[in-house]
């Protein structure tokens, strides 16, 4: 993908220079100009998941409790029944510390899985931020999985990482992940979910590699927000030190929710990141912008968008753009009129919500297995 990993990197390099971030800034939250896409992505073969043999012990893929990690001993045993989300770990050698991995599980109660989900956070949480619907999901027969975006999370306690964002290898991580999981659940279709940011990147992933999954679950992915030029502008005059950090955590949350108890256990979260960096903030702008281009790409995969009818912080304008420019004939919209900007993430999930999403995974599991396709390779 030599176009889309050169774009990757003028984005996550570290020469940006100011006039351009300062450009990138200025476009936070303002709609992406219209653009013809570049040609299809290209296609991707099981090659293109295999590890590196020089990666060290501690790396960031992803290890799943019952996949052997490469060149390690003996698998981890899988956890029967469990309630609560546990992390994924693997056995190191003696003198070697533990470390926190930013995968995270949560195995269908009943024996065989009907779907599989891998799911990806939204701005300023973690993976962990899944644990009630993924722990609902699980209870239905749904096996749950769920990645740190490089930067947040357990990537946070990463001194080499320095609290960096790096979409560029999310995407490589969120790759490694899909592998993973159809190891784990062989003729299991394998669907995508994501929140906000993580429903930009389960959208953009979708776009980049369909092959590899049977569906994409997209919640508020859109780059139009509420007081967006305002931010935009605040962003821009700090951009004169593009390395310093200021909170961003605060406005984020109190435009997010106004559940006054999901706000402080959100501040206080320590694994929440609340602390960005004017250049990064730009970073983050020019990845959701690039969502409009990338939904033209999504021509055959099934689509479940959904807005929430109180959100204060995405715009429901920028979710049916995105919805709008999908070319597959597979695609539902869904609006929530009660639910604010979290809908799947820190508990906020509905029984209705839960039901949608369960009906929807059925459908186009029962849809994908009477045309032969249960778990794309």
């Amino acid at each position: 993908m030599p176009f889309q990993k050169n774009v990757f990197q003028r984005i996550n390099g570290s020469g940006v220079e100011p006039i351009f971030a300062l450009a990138l800034a200025l476009s936070f939250f303002l709609p992406a100009a219209e653009s013809k896409p570049v040609g299809k992505p290209i296609p991707l073969s099981k090659a293109d998941f295999e590890l590196k043999k020089a990666e060290p012990v501690k790396q960031s893929l992803p290890l799943p409790p019952s996949v052997t990690a490469p060149k390690l001993p003996a698998p981890i045993p899988p956890v029967a029944d469990q309630d609560k989300s546990k992390e994924a770990s693997i056995s190191v050698p003696a003198g070697t510390s533990p470390v926190e991995t930013s995968f995270t599980s949560w195995p269908a109660k009943s024996k065989q899985p009907f779907a599989a989900i891998v799911s990806i956070h939204g701005f300023g949480l973690h993976k962990e931020s899944f644990s009630g619907f993924a722990t609902e999901m699980a209870k239905r027969g749904v096996s749950t999985y769920a990645i740190d975006v490089r930067g947040f999370g357990s990537w946070m306690g990463e001194p080499a990482e320095d609290k960096k964002l790096d979409f560029y290898q999310t995407m490589m991580d969120l790759r490694s992940a899909i592998y993973w999981v159809k190891t784990m659940n062989p003729g299991v279709p394998v669907f995508l979910l994501g929140e906000s940011m993580g429903g930009a990147i389960a959208l953009q992933a979708t776009a980049l590699f369909p092959e590899c999954v049977s569906g994409l679950i997209a919640s508020v992915p859109g780059a139009e927000f509420y007081g967006g030029k305002k931010a935009a502008v605040e962003v821009a005059l700090r951009m004169v030190r593009p390395n310093s950090k200021f909170n961003v955590g605060e406005k984020v949350i109190e435009k997010a929710t106004s559940d006054r108890k999901l706000r402080e256990n959100w501040l206080s979260d320590p694994r929440a990141r609340k602390e960005m960096t004017p250049k990064q903030m730009a970073q983050f702008a020019a990845f959701m912008n690039g969502s409009d281009e990338m939904a033209r790409r999504i021509d055959s995969v099934p689509v479940l968008m959904l807005q929430g009818g109180k959100d204060k912080l995405s715009k429901a304008d920028g979710t049916e753009r995105l919805f709008k420019a999908l070319k597959t004939p597979y695609k539902n919209y869904v609006l929530l009129d009660d639910a604010e900007h979290l809908i799947f993430e820190k508990g906020q999930y509905t029984a209705r919500t839960a039901d949608i999403v369960q009906d929807w995974l059925a459908k186009q599991a029962q849809r994908l297995g009477s045309a032969g396709f249960g778990n794309p390779r």
